[in-house]
Parts: C-alpha cells; structure tokens; sequence
C-alpha cells in the first residue's frame, strides 16, 4: 500500500526537488576497508582501494505520515526505484568506470535516503621515490556528480569522519572551461608510507659497509694485488645491489638517493 502510493506519479529521471532552482544537498562519506594493490609501471601508477561508500540526501517526494501506515518509519527498497546522484571517482583508473555494486536504500518518513554500496575503485597516484626506502606516496580519491552543477547539487563530507582516519579531505568548487556553472566535488588524500624495515636490514647495512669498503683501497700500495682485487670485488658488489635496488623499487621519473650514492662508491672502485 505504501509503495503504491509513493511512486504512483514518481520518476527517477529528475532531481526530487519541489522547485528547480532548489539545490539537493548530497552527504559523501567514506570507509577505506583494504588497500588491494598498488600498481607502479612505466605507463601506470595507480592503488586499489575496497571502500564502502554511503550516500545520504532527502527525496521531496517520498514522505509519507507514520501513523497512517500503523507507524511504519523506514522501508528498504532497490535503488533502481528512487532518484540516485550521478557520483563518480573522476580520476577513475580502471577500464570499467562503475565497479560498485547495486544495493537497497533505505528510505525515512521524513524523505531521507541512505545508499550504501561496497566498491572496488582504482585511481591515480603521484610516485616520487627519491628518498626509498624511506619514501611516502599520495594517491587521491576525487568523487564529484558526472552531470550536476554546483547549482543543482552539493556535496558534503560528512560530519563523523572516524572512518577518514587515513584520509585528508579537501572539498573544492571548480570552474570548468566548458561550462559557466561551477561543480563541486570532494577529494580525499590517502598517505602511504613505505615499511622500510625489510630494505634497512637486507638492503641498506650491507651495501653501506661494502661501500665503506671503497675508499679503503687509497691506502694500499699502489703495486699491491689486493688493491686490485678489493676494487673489482667492490664494484662487483655494488653492482648486485644497484640490481636490488632497481628491482625493489617503482619505476618512476626520479632517480632515488640511494642509486646515487651507490653510483658514487662504484666511481670510486672504478678509480682504483
């Protein structure tokens, strides 16, 4: 009985406001679950995230009185019935621009919807591994509607943002060329910080005390055969680790500190 009397004269294709020049006020909130991947080559630098995702808006066409329907205050239904906001991840990095699933919302008395959907999303990050292994990456999730302007819609983080722990979020309203209306949409910036224990202990002590080893060879005689073998050994090992090294790490624009510097100790064996 209620359904039919909600959607008897309903449509999903317009915006549920009761006059046009109103804005729908969408509330975007985040939950990141699992960082699945990070993906670093020559042609893509991207991190998958699983996130759920909740939507909050009020629809002015579905309200109804509680005690006319013996006090019932919710119902949940597909949200292929209602009206839904066109968001998307705009710095999507996936060949499937949706990959987030289709859910029930769940609709208040008062109008409220509330749309919670878990997603697999794939975006873009910035990569500078100058300092690796001690090196920190930001990669930004950026949701804004497709289709509305800032005039017709605006979206909100929301209030209780225990969930963004690991996020920065930074609301912004952008002016686009092609179009005079501004568009707002809503930026969430994830820090991710290289465990550098693994690369100290197997990467970093060794290859410091080999090159310590390097600058030794000045002070044996210049006729000595070990002066000869300490240079090719050194240079040999130093080698393996510029090898650990390049297959460590992300390819990137930015020649790291620490091929430098062992770039640097193999000219000094070279010398000897």
């Amino acid at each position: 009985m209620l359904l039919n009397d909600l959607f008897v004269n309903y449509t999903n294709a317009l915006r549920p406001v009761e006059d046009t020049d109103n804005i729908i006020n969408v509330t975007l909130q985040i939950t990141l679950l699992q960082i699945i991947d990070m993906v670093m080559t020559h042609k893509t630098r991207s991190s998958q995230h699983y996130l759920w995702i909740r939507q909050v808006w009020f629809d002015a066409y579905l309200t109804w009185n509680k005690t006319d329907y013996d006090g019932l205050d919710t119902i949940r239904i597909p949200s292929s019935y209602v009206w839904r906001p066109d968001i998307v991840l705009y710095n999507n990095a996936d060949d499937q621009f949706s990959s987030s699933m289709e859910t029930n919302v769940v609709i208040r008395h008062d109008g409220q919807i509330m749309r919670d959907q878990p997603a697999i999303t794939k975006s873009s990050c910035k990569v500078d591994v100058f300092y690796f292994p001690f090196d920190a990456q930001q990669c930004c999730l950026t949701f804004g509607s497709w289709t509305h302007n800032g005039n017709q819609m605006d979206l909100h983080n929301a209030l209780d943002s225990a969930d963004l722990a690991d996020f920065v979020e930074n609301k912004n309203i952008i002016h686009y060329g092609c179009c005079s209306d501004p568009y707002s949409d809503i930026t969430y910036t994830l820090h991710l910080k290289r465990r550098a224990s693994f690369y100290i202990f197997n990467l970093l002590i060794p290859c410091t005390m080999i090159s310590f080893l390097a600058p030794l060879g000045f002070y044996l005689p210049a006729d000595s055969g070990e002066k000869v073998s300490l240079g090719v050994t050194v240079l040999l090992a130093l080698t393996v680790f510029q090898l650990l090294v390049d297959e460590s790490m992300s390819p990137s624009e930015n020649v790291p500190l620490i091929g430098e510097i062992i770039s640097f100790y193999s000219n000094i064996a070279v010398i000897l």
